[in-house]
Parts: structure tokens; sequence; C-alpha cells
């Protein structure tokens, strides 16, 4: 394990624990791991204490811990994570990879912030795609005009297509696209909220990021592949 994705992972079980435990349940859990804690029922701040039990512990403890918590990020999504980043860096997109480094790193510790960080990658991209194309950005700025528009512009919308299979992947992507928009206008830290507001976890920043990264993927590789060179 690199060193960067074992501090990640030590950190999400730290603040998993700190959410969801008090010291007394800390030190149980860990100690059902054969890991030796403090005689304390009180700690000044759980996270650090969790930390520091854990930083001396095998990557293979770590791991089957933060497996057991649910809290592991599959290895395909840091592989598709590498090839969307190598993209934007090839590019010097820098606006967008601030967007997306925002969402990737909060993917875990604020879900809020990440779907919020996720939507706005997927606009700037869209944005992107009108430089390119040299063409003025809808008069409303929200993710379904923008996905919209991109579309158009990269001739991949539905209506554009005879196939059928194609109209329905296509169709079913806009639709992701603008439901993300709205998850983040109703649900994300990108606007306040009243009384009803519905908790976002970890699966739902997890599934917005991978979308976003999909959707955003396609578009940019659409452009480079069949328009830079015209």
């Amino acid at each position: 394990m690199k060193p960067n994705e074992r501090f990640n992972l030590i950190t999400s079980i730290a603040l998993k624990l700190q959410a969801e435990y008090n010291t007394t349940g800390i030190n149980i859990l860990l100690s059902g791991y054969g890991i030796t804690t403090e005689s304390v029922d009180i700690v000044p701040s759980k996270r650090l204490y969790v930390i520091d039990l854990l930083k001396s512990q095998p990557d293979k403890l770590i791991v089957q811990i933060a497996t057991d918590l649910e809290i592991v990020i599959p290895k395909k999504s840091i592989q598709s994570t590498n090839h969307f980043k190598h993209i934007l860096e090839t590019n010097q997109l820098h606006s967008i990879i601030d967007d997306f480094n925002r969402a990737f790193e909060n993917l875990e510790t604020d879900p809020e912030q990440a779907i919020a960080s996720a939507s706005s990658t997927l606009e700037s991209i869209c944005k992107a795609i009108c430089d390119f194309f040299k063409e003025d950005y809808p008069k409303v700025q929200h993710m379904q005009p923008l996905i919209t528009k991109a579309y158009k512009l990269l001739n991949l919308s539905p209506d554009q297509h005879a196939d059928q299979q194609i109209k329905k992947i296509l169709g079913g992507l806009n639709s992701v696209a603008t439901g993300i928009g709205t998850l983040r206008s109703k649900n994300s830290s990108a606007h306040g909220h009243g009384t009803k507001k519905v908790k976002l976890s970890i699966r739902h920043s997890r599934l917005v990021v991978n979308s976003c990264m999909t959707i955003g993927l396609f578009l940019l590789e659409t452009y480079y592949s069949n328009y830079l060179e015209k």
C-alpha cells in the first residue's frame, strides 16, 4: 500500500469510529483485532486517538478493519481516477483538476462537499467543451442546459443518432448528469437547506463522483478523438 493510500485509509477509519463510537466502544472494537488500547474512557480527540493506535499496525490489518467498516475504495475506481486525471493534466485543464481533486479528497470524509465538487467538475467540463468550439455558454448555467449544449456540440444528442441502443445510452447519461445537478442543488453543501434535507452518505458521494468521472471522461475523449484536429 502506498503511503498516501495508507494515510487516507487510516483517516477514513478514524473518522468513521469518531462519528459512530465513544472511546470505550472504540477500545472494544480495536481490541477485537488484537490492538493494544489505552485504559481510558475519554480522550481529547477520538480521531487522533484512533490514528495513533493504527499508525504502526500492518497494512493487512488496516485493510481488514476498513473492509469490515465498508470504507475501502475499489481498485477499479482508483484506476479510472488515474486515467481521468491523466487526460485533465495532459491537456492542462487546471480549473477542472481543482474541482475534481476537491471531489475525490472529500469522497469519504465529507460526502456533501464531494458531491458539490463532482457536479462542479462536470459543469466545468461542459463549459470547456463550449470554449473548445468557441461557443457561448447557455444563459442558464445549470447542469441540464450545460450538458445538453455539450452533447449537441459533440454530436452526442440522442436525436442525432438513428441507432436505438446508442440513443438509450446517450439519453441515460444525459439523465444521470441532470440528476447529479439536481442532487447537488437539493442536498449537497453547495446551497442552503430547509428542514427536509436528505442526509447523504459515502455510497452516495462515490456514486456521484464515479458517475461524473465517467460522463466527463466520455465527453473529453469524444472531443479529443473526433474534433481536436478539425
